[in-house]
């Protein structure tokens, strides 16, 4: 078995947990230390059963759609098609990054375009449809429509020019992905 080269950021995120720690307990001991235990504990039992949906459902991608049907529709050669269908992709998908970023993933292990993904990520955060009754609710209609305009064709334009700069790393990105060679500086 291939031994994965060393991973950076589990020891980042641990020394700044641990470092976190020291001054949560150096400001309240024992008291402030647990209630961050809690409130970390509790974030977890929230998040936990959409990280299992997400990743599901990135393992099902890879599973259920053979890379032939990814590349035709979402492939690098797919063109606007495949960046207008990421688009509308990327708006649809509710949940938060831990949930859409497992699905890019698997789609790019399964033969989609840098481009593509691109425009599903931006789209996603910049066209959410799920996100809309919250921004109609507290920014209004108007700012909402304005806001909406303003960034229409951010999603395929970035993807568009995405392809155009970097296109041809895909392969060389799918691979690293693969590789698990994606952390800083790999």
């Amino acid at each position: 078995m291939k031994r994965k080269p060393f991973n950076p950021t589990n020891s980042v995120l641990a020394l700044i947990a641990v470092t976190l720690s020291a001054v949560a307990w150096q400001q309240g001991g024992m008291a402030i230390l647990s209630a961050a235990l809690r409130k970390g504990g509790g974030l977890i039992l929230r998040v936990f059963p959409l990280l299992v949906a997400a990743f599901l459902t990135a393992g099902l991608i890879q599973v259920l759609i053979d890379r032939e049907t990814v590349e035709r529709f979402l492939g690098s050669g797919s063109g606007w098609r495949g960046l207008l269908l990421a688009c509308l992709g990327g708006a649809l998908i509710p949940g938060g990054p831990y949930v859409y970023y497992p699905i890019a993933g698997a789609l790019l292990a399964r033969g989609a375009g840098l481009g593509v993904l691109v425009a599903f990520v931006t789209a996603k955060n910049l066209w959410s449809l799920s996100r809309l009754p919250v921004e109609f609710a507290l920014l209004g209609p108007q700012l909402t429509v304005v806001r909406f305009l303003a960034t229409l064709l951010a999603p395929p334009g970035l993807g568009y020019l995405a392809d155009r700069l970097f296109g041809h790393s895909v392969d060389r990105i799918r691979a690293a992905v693969a590789s698990g060679e994606t952390d800083m500086g790999s």
